[in-house]
């Protein structure tokens, strides 16, 4: 929502500033007819009128300035939160096999699942987070080779992804050059976007380019949709096109 209304705020000032161009341009005219017919208050009430739009474009732009800000810092906090879970990870695994071998004991022990359910607090099977939990240390994103293919261009990318199933993905080098491309199955179709190498990071736009290799940007994309960035792109980056597993989606009938 914010992205969006930054850009609002873009066509704002573009709108406000070619107003500005053209009332400056016309203020000229007319200053220099009441200057010549000495109408003092006609020109007072122009050049009011010319401040008042030049400090009304002046507050959007800063209001615009405050809001990359913001979406700038929310971006940091949430890298910060993905460092935080990811040093957590270890032990939750630890503590998740812990209490998988205390279940285990009590089902020897002639407990039954229902009562175990009840003493963790667990109505149904759905509700158990920690069964649910996939170990992300085995996902296949931690091998580049299962998603980077190097110098191909959008046409072998799409032969690559064709028939492949959603969020199926590959990075690879851009045609934009310093920069790569993404190239990810959304609703069938194969989506293009650019990943910019900027000073602060890997990205696909500002204030998100802040990652510091593409393997950082793809573990954080797996789970995080890409729609921030294009609201057309309402998928993760679910499945590297080189990872094994299940085959294309079945044709229709």
């Amino acid at each position: 929502m914010k992205r969006t209304a930054i850009e609002a705020f873009n066509e704002t000032i573009k709108i406000f500033e070619e107003q500005g161009q053209t009332q400056e341009k016309c203020s000229k005219e007319y200053l220099e007819r009441f200057r010549r017919e000495g109408n003092e208050k006609e020109m007072q009430r122009i050049l009011l009128n010319s401040e008042r739009l030049k400090s009304r474009i002046a507050e959007i732009h800063e209001s615009r300035t405050k809001l990359e800000q913001e979406l700038r810092t929310q971006a940091l906090d949430n890298r910060e939160i993905d460092k935080r879970m990811n040093s957590l990870k270890p032990d939750l695994m630890q503590l998740r096999k812990i209490r998988d071998q205390y279940l285990v004991w009590l089902t020897q022990k002639g407990a039954r699942q229902k009562k175990i359910n009840e003493w963790l607090g667990i109505k149904n099977e759905t509700e158990d987070q920690y069964a649910l939990m996939e170990d992300e240390d085995d996902l296949p994103h931690h091998e580049e080779r299962t998603w980077y293919v190097g110098k191909i261009n959008r046409t072998q990318a799409e032969e690559m992804l064709n028939g492949k199933r959603d969020g199926t993905f590959l990075i690879r080098e851009s045609s934009q050059r310093g920069c790569y491309a993404c190239s990810v199955v959304v609703d069938g179709d194969t989506k293009h976007c650019v990943i910019y190498r900027t000073a602060t990071g890997l990205g696909f736009a500002e204030p998100y380019n802040l990652y510091g290799s593409l393997k950082e940007l793809v573990l954080h994309y797996q789970h995080t949709s890409l729609v921030q960035h294009n609201d057309a792109l309402t998928v993760t980056l679910a499945h590297p096109v080189r990872a094994p597993g299940p085959g294309p989606p079945p044709a229709a009938r």
